[in-house]
């Protein structure tokens, strides 16, 4: 059972480095494509990739591999949302992880 317990983990943590790092590349070279965000639903987030950027939305699918998997009801595995939401969401998670990165620098 342990051993089953900790391919889930590995599993899990490779599919957020992933994740993490196409999110990074995406920002780097000034993209929505690529980054993701996270929705709070119940007791936790549904995390959704933005797979297609257009003039005023942006086509987000849902990432599956990273712990409970919830799914909105409302936008399902992919959706289309306004563009402005998704940067608003990207914006927040920037700002509170600069926010992160200067307390943890500073000491």
């Amino acid at each position: 059972m342990t051993d089953n317990i900790n391919t889930i983990l590995a599993a899990h943590e490779e599919n957020w480095t992933k994740l993490q790092a196409a999110d990074k590349q995406a920002k780097t070279c000034g993209s929505m494509v690529g980054r993701y965000i996270k929705e709070p639903f119940a007791d936790g987030y549904a995390i959704y990739r933005i797979a297609k950027e257009n003039k005023k939305s942006v086509r987000i699918e849902v990432v599956k591999g990273l712990g409970d998997d919830w799914v909105i009801p409302y936008w399902g595995k992919q959706a289309i949302i306004a563009k402005a939401y998704a940067q608003q969401k990207l914006d927040q998670r920037d700002f509170w992880a600069t926010l992160a990165s200067k307390k943890a620098e500073n000491g």
